[in-house]
């Protein structure tokens, strides 16, 4: 399964640590992948609320597609930002940012966000 690999961010970033507008870029990279998994998450509670009976038809239905939407967007978003990742570290000479296949069609739009995600996650679990 192709992932981000942590190691190479890491050297991603000491590469680039003096060039502020580099670090810019990295910086407005990873917080796409914040917007996407925000974006998610939103849509998903929307969801439960639904279900729950929480929320009233018509609103559901008026706010699923436009946070479907954004989700979409942000998602799109993320798959062009490992994109300059993967650039960034190729120009370094540095391995991949991101080892797999980076497209907007299936399956691998879902294997770069199943990555992103999952990157996310163990950066969350190996806080400090």
């Amino acid at each position: 399964m192709a992932e981000i690999q942590t190691e190479a961010f890491k050297k991603l970033i000491q590469c680039y640590k003096d060039d502020a507008e580099m670090v810019e870029v990295i910086m407005d990279a990873l917080k796409s992948f914040e917007t996407y998994h925000a974006s998610i998450y939103r849509m998903e509670t929307q969801k439960y609320l639904y279900a729950a009976g929480a929320m009233d038809t018509e609103t559901y239905r008026v706010e699923i597609p436009h946070l479907d939407k954004q989700r979409t967007s942000c998602h799109n978003e993320v798959i062009s930002n490992v994109k300059i990742l993967n650039r960034l570290a190729q120009q370094a000479g540095l391995p991949p940012f991101y080892d797999g296949t980076v497209s907007e069609e299936r399956p691998y739009r879902r294997e770069v966000a199943n990555a992103v995600l999952a990157f996310i996650e163990q950066v969350i679990q190996n806080r400090g």
